[in-house]
């Protein structure tokens, strides 16, 4: 519990979750860059609370400064209740699920009914309905920024996109477009675009996209164009436009598809930050929120110890931790 309490009684946390990039320059200039782009570890700045007592320090030190960069430790970014795993302690407000996916279990940062998939690769947890308890379609099952974790997985993720739970949606027409063209996104409000590829393009002509939400997972009923695997929707373009994602290269074409429902198999595709760690062999239950946020971190700076008469110790510097990925 030693860096747990450290966590807890921190004055500051820093917390950075930007890729990681080396850059070396050889003696003719040449540069050259690396990165960890698919990992992206989390890398925490602690400032511990600044003085304790020698007999505090002993027993809330001795760990972490034993473990020093040789050994892994572990922490949730907010201490929960051992029995209802709420928020209890510390940082509740850095970390709260904000969706309305796990009020059946009594909010214990467990998502109701929806279990992650075998289906789940890529920068995306896929969300399969596992019981005949079903969520009303609308409600939020993640906003943005809120964290999941699948159980019995070391690293957590954050959700890049509010999702909701889908209305069954079928027999929607469009025309999905080839690789290589420019997709406007928010049309005629933003002027944001990306070119297409053939795993990441926009399916154009749309009727209409009412009932079409992120995350919805869409599968072909008819038509020469085709989706490539596991196909969800990235974002909802303009009132006749998505943008889709697939596991496998998409086909360009007209095409006649359908969107799942709150009770789907897959049901939804949660983007998150980074690519997805592992392999989920059995549908798997999902934590969020405070059970979520969950580390396992090395040390990679201790602060500089000062002794103070009266027994007390002060701490003289920032604590350096990041994530460890295996």
């Amino acid at each position: 519990m030693s860096l747990q309490q450290i966590i807890n009684d921190a004055v500051n946390i820093e917390i950075n979750r930007a890729r990681l990039v080396a850059q070396t320059v050889s003696r003719s200039g040449r540069i050259s860059v690396s990165s960890r782009n698919w990992t992206s570890p989390f890398r925490f700045t602690v400032t511990p609370k600044p003085v304790y007592t020698a007999a505090e320090y002993r027993e809330v030190f001795a760990d972490l400064l034993d473990s020093d960069r040789y050994l892994p430790m572990t922490f949730t970014l907010n201490d929960i209740d051992p029995t209802t795993f709420l928020a209890d302690l510390g940082n509740s407000w850095m970390v709260p699920y904000q969706g309305g996916g796990d009020a059946a279990s009594g909010g214990n940062n467990t998502l109701d009914s929806y279990s992650a998939s075998t289906d789940t690769t890529g920068a995306k947890i896929v969300l399969n309905n596992t019981n005949s308890t079903t969520i009303t379609a609308g409600t939020y099952l993640v906003k943005k920024g809120d964290y999941l974790r699948p159980t019995g997985f070391r690293y957590p993720y954050i959700a890049t996109a509010d999702v909701v739970i889908p209305t069954a949606a079928a027999s929607v027409t469009g025309v999905v477009q080839p690789a290589g063209v420019t997709v406007e996104l928010n049309v005629g409000i933003s002027n944001l675009s990306y070119v297409s590829t053939s795993t990441r393009t926009a399916v154009t002509g749309i009727t209409s996209t009412t009932g079409l939400t992120v995350g919805q997972i869409v599968t072909k009923i008819s038509g020469a164009g085709a989706f490539g695997g596991v196909t969800y929707i990235a974002s909802v373009d303009s009132a006749t436009q998505i943008s889709i994602v697939t596991t496998t290269a998409a086909t360009s074409g007209s095409i006649t598809f359908s969107g799942s429902g709150n009770t789907g198999t897959p049901a939804v595709a949660v983007p998150v930050h980074r690519g997805f760690i592992g392999t989920i062999s059995t549908n798997t239950l999902v934590r969020v929120g405070a059970r979520a946020a969950a580390f396992n971190v090395i040390v990679t700076n201790l602060p500089q110890v000062r002794y103070l008469p009266g027994q007390l110790v002060e701490l003289t510097g920032d604590i350096g931790l990041i994530e460890e990925v295996l």
